[in-house]
């Protein structure tokens, strides 16, 4: 049983995008521009003086034998395609992070872990399509609408909990059981109440969407049947969250109150494969499950290699075929390198989820001045930022993300909004924003540290990211009170959760469908356990996103939460303050085979690790795969 999600219609497709960004037929010369206006417009805005002509005209030179990359990028793909259908056997490589601030899926807010427990762990649903919300029965087999507020899951029989591996080997697992309706009502009763089994109060991030749960029925072991509290357009393709996997009762209930322990130990799952390493910073592995309900995956087991920080490490490890894809910050890195090898390689290019954003913590004394909160939304300067760590390779977004396009406010409109204008507009921007800032009192506050995640700083190309970011405010404001401070994510994250953060700016927890509905109620509805702002505004908010959420007209929908997001940008988007997402070109071995989106020159936008572990495979017939090392994960 397959569906599609609602309302995309009016749906901009990727390839639509990427080409309103400027990036197919024009590569990374017209790319550039995006978001930054031409050189006039920049060189009149005070705060965008930093971002020269120079140095643009450096990023344009030096990408200007791309320019026609993407447009024959189509032509090349036709010589790519594999003759017959995927083969079995090999090995997957891929590079992952070397940080994980949970084991447990449901309580991280980083899509690294995400990347390691899709292999290994299964949803209800999972998408097809993830930047159309398309969905398909996973640990479900069918399911049924039996009315606004009522939805029937029928579970697949002879599903079973993996029956070796160091998981397995726990004391409290309960290795080779099969999955049966009470894990369902067990993972996600944790997450409603937002306690462990012991009462501990933990953070559950998709709190919120299970909340919408009234109550579950399980008449026999392979039926549950949702009664939601109100109608939710969104709940379906929602099920198919990457967030959204399953834990095993017993082993997580003995494990959960250390979550941060990260070991292959601590998990097991009913994925198509089976973890047997995970030693952050090190290496992480995975076998096949020769049990698995259907007939995958393709590969033998699957090695994930430990080098995110050090962009040296990584491109020689693809180079010398250790690594079957590979994307660097600075994205001249990656187009120069398929145009070293065209023959070899191919370019995709994803808008990414994780949304850029600064974020202030408007709990806290001085920071909840809405003035303030005001000011420093006026003063970010999105499409400096924008030019100087990505080359232009971004777009501004709002409340919303221009990914979630559908919802998006329209970039013509962000481009006359306050905090989002360039040239003589921003120029106004800054000074209301000073005016704001000093009747708040901004100037004796003192020393102001902002912190920007040490994942992000450590990356070579965005190191300048504290003084950059430091610098923009300190411009902005004519003053020198604010300093760029690096911290782990294992220190921002307990700080968020607690409310007790000081102002960051790094990468923020990924739009998670399609649907921009299920996010800005997330985000900013008074109930949500994600609302860590304490946003309480039950008329201009929460209202129209209830309403917004059992709307089944797109135009109606739209217009909801398009006030919502009006109503944010008005109160300087409550400390929430978005900044935009970035495009990657992202680098592939011919030989990778798997999943893609139709058009050869996108790749998928929205977390697709599950579709990428049921479909990945190596074509060893293509002329790429001659020289490919491969690795031997840890066995059972």
């Amino acid at each position: 049983m397959s569906t599609n999600g609602y309302f995309h219609g009016r749906r901009i497709s990727r390839r639509s995008a990427i080409r309103s960004a400027g990036l197919v037929g024009a590569g990374l010369a017209g790319a550039a521009l995006i978001g930054c206006g031409d050189s006039d417009e920049v060189a009149e805005s005070s705060s965008s003086s930093s971002s020269s002509a120079a140095t643009q005209a450096a990023t344009q030179a030096a990408t200007q034998a791309a320019a026609t990359q993407a447009a024959t990028q189509a032509a090349a793909a036709a010589t790519q395609a594999p003759s017959g259908g995927p083969k079995r056997g090999g090995i997957g490589i891929a590079q992952s992070a070397t940080v994980y601030e949970s084991f447990d899926s449901q309580r991280t807010v980083a899509s690294p872990v995400l990347g390691i427990t899709s292999h290994f762990q299964n949803k209800l649903l999972r998408f097809t399509n993830p930047d159309k919300g398309e969905v398909t029965g996973d640990l479900v087999e069918t399911w049924e609408q039996a009315d606004p507020t009522t939805l029937l899951l029928h579970l697949r029989k002879g599903v079973k909990w993996h029956n070796d591996g160091p998981g397995s080997r726990h004391p409290a697992a309960k290795p080779g059981r099969e999955f049966v309706a009470s894990d369902v009502v067990w993972n996600i009763e944790r997450q409603q109440r937002g306690t462990l089994e012991d009462g501990t109060e933990a953070s559950f991030g998709r709190n919120a969407y299970w909340g919408k749960i009234d109550s579950i029925d399980t008449p026999d072991d392979y039926t549950v049947q949702f009664n939601l509290n109100a109608v939710d357009a969104t709940f379906i393709q929602g099920l198919a969250n990457e967030f959204n996997y399953f834990n095993q009762p017993e082993l997580m209930t003995a494990v959960e109150g250390k979550h941060t322990e990260i070991d292959a130990g601590n998990v097991i799952g009913t994925g198509p494969y089976i973890l047997t390493e995970w030693i952050p910073g090190e290496r992480v592995s995975a076998v096949a499950n020769p049990e698995y309900y259907m007939d995958r995956p393709y590969l033998d087991g699957f090695v994930w290699i430990q080098n995110f920080t050090d962009p040296v490490a990584y491109r020689v490890a693809f180079e010398q075929k250790q690594v079957m894809s590979f994307t660097d910050p600075d994205p001249t890195v990656t187009l120069a390198m398929n145009q070293a090898d065209p023959d070899n390689t191919n370019v995709r290019y994803s808008g990414v989820a994780n949304t850029v954003a600064c974020y202030t913590n408007t709990n806290l004394p001085f920071w909840n001045d809405n003035r303030i909160t005001r000011a420093i939304d006026m003063s970010i300067d999105r499409r400096l930022i924008i030019q100087q760590l990505h080359g232009g390779l971004a777009k501004p977004s709002g409340p919303v993300t221009w990914i979630q396009d559908a919802w998006a406010i329209p970039q013509e409109d962000l481009e006359s909004t306050p905090g989002y204008q360039s040239g003589a507009a921003r120029d106004k921007d800054l000074v209301e924003a000073n005016k704001l800032w000093q009747a708040a009192g901004g100037p004796d506050h003192g020393e102001i540290e902002w912190t920007i995640a040490k994942l992000w700083s450590d990356r070579a190309s965005w190191a300048i990211t504290p003084d950059l970011i430091s610098e923009m405010f300190n411009s902005a404001f004519n003053t020198s009170q604010f300093k760029g401070v690096s911290k782990t994510y294992g220190e921002i994250i307990p700080s968020w959760f607690a409310k007790t953060f000081d102002p960051f700016f790094a990468w923020i927890p990924n739009i998670e469908i399609p649907d921009a509905r299920a996010d800005m109620y997330s985000a900013f509805h008074s109930s949500s356990a994600s609302n860590i702002w304490s946003v309480n505004e039950p008329e201009k908010i929460d209202k129209p996103l209830e309403d917004a959420l059992a709307e089944f007209d797109y135009d109606t929908a739209y217009e909801l939460v398009r006030g919502v997001q009006d109503f944010a940008v008005e109160n300087g988007q409550f400390g929430r303050h978005i900044a935009y997402n970035y495009v990657v070109p992202g680098l592939r071995w011919n030989f990778l085979k798997g999943p893609y989106p139709e058009d050869p020159t996108t790749m998928w936008s929205f977390l697709n690790g599950s579709l990428w572990a049921h479909g990945q495979w190596n074509d060893t017939d293509d002329p790429s795969w001659e020289g490919v090392s491969q690795p031997t994960p840890v066995a059972l």
